[in-house]
């Protein structure tokens, strides 16, 4: 009798251990869910750019940094500095993934890809990524689109090459992939899937080894949340076109509150542009 009475006992303690421990598993999942629904962020309304400060904690920087990207880059106010070198890009053919990111369509390179070097220091291609308009401005002008071409030290520091592009003739890089990323929007809104990949295959990487004649460098931040500091902004002096289509092609998969997905300037804070022109 005793040995059953401890049996029933033991069986109702593990049941409500069991209970307690699967409540406060749901209530920390939910948490969890909760805070990554609060962290989201667009360009428009509640979750805007003017927002982005207050939505996680994690995202402070986006309200309170001092060295902020995007910024107008005032061509007379730049610095010629006769100490920067040529931005020479070596990049090799790598096997890509075609990527929606939901705020951003972009390309993910495996290991290898190749890079460039700031003062000897070695960065090498991570991924690149579009927005549409442009982000950075010159002379208050505002571009049709802007590629950015994210690149990493082992250090963890980050260098990201610019692309601005106006209105004009298709951009060739573009024009690649310009068919996947239709298949990527049809499988985000007709099959409903959550952040698509396509495999790209092996990825010819000429076109993003054009060299650079001038460009303007300043350090600034992630355009996107968290809005990390101390990033390596290199943009391209040359503007590149891009088609009509083809920016309607880089809106197509992303989600509403994203489709023009530029954050806005912000101020400079006595940063310093500096200026490479080999012309000069």
């Amino acid at each position: 009798m005793a040995s059953s009475t401890f049996s029933f006992f033991l069986v109702i303690s593990l049941v409500m251990l069991n209970t307690a421990f699967s409540t406060r598993k749901s209530q920390t999942m939910q948490k969890q869910q909760e805070e990554e629904e609060a962290s989201k962020f667009g360009y428009i309304g509640g979750t805007g750019p003017d927002k982005w400060g207050s939505l996680s904690p994690n995202f402070s920087l986006c309200s309170r940094g001092k060295a902020q990207s995007p910024i107008d880059i005032v061509t007379h106010n730049a610095f010629l500095d006769k100490n920067l070198k040529p931005l020479t890009r070596v990049y090799h053919a790598s096997n890509a993934t075609l990527v929606d990111n939901g705020f951003n369509v972009g390309i993910r390179f495996d290991a290898n890809v190749g890079g460039f070097s700031i003062d000897g220091k070695i960065y090498t291609l991570l991924q690149m990524h579009w927005h549409s308009p442009s982000e950075h401005r010159l002379n208050g002008r505002l571009m049709d689109a802007e590629l950015h071409i994210v690149h990493k030290a082992e250090d963890g520091s980050i260098a990201v090459v610019a692309v601005l592009y106006k209105d004009g003739d298709a951009d060739p890089l573009l024009a690649k992939i310009q068919n996947k990323l239709a298949e990527l929007t049809y499988d985000r809104y007709a099959k409903r899937e959550a952040g698509p990949e396509i495999v790209l295959g092996t990825f010819n990487t000429k076109q993003m080894r054009r060299k650079s004649h001038k460009y303007y460098r300043y350090i600034g931040s992630f355009t996107t949340p968290p809005c990390t500091e101390n990033v390596i902004w290199n943009i391209l002096g040359k503007v590149r076109s891009i088609s009509k289509q083809q920016v309607d092609a880089l809106r197509g998969p992303l989600d509403i509150a994203c489709k023009r997905n530029a954050r806005p300037v912000q101020p400079l804070n006595g940063r310093v542009i500096e200026l490479y022109d080999e012309d000069q």
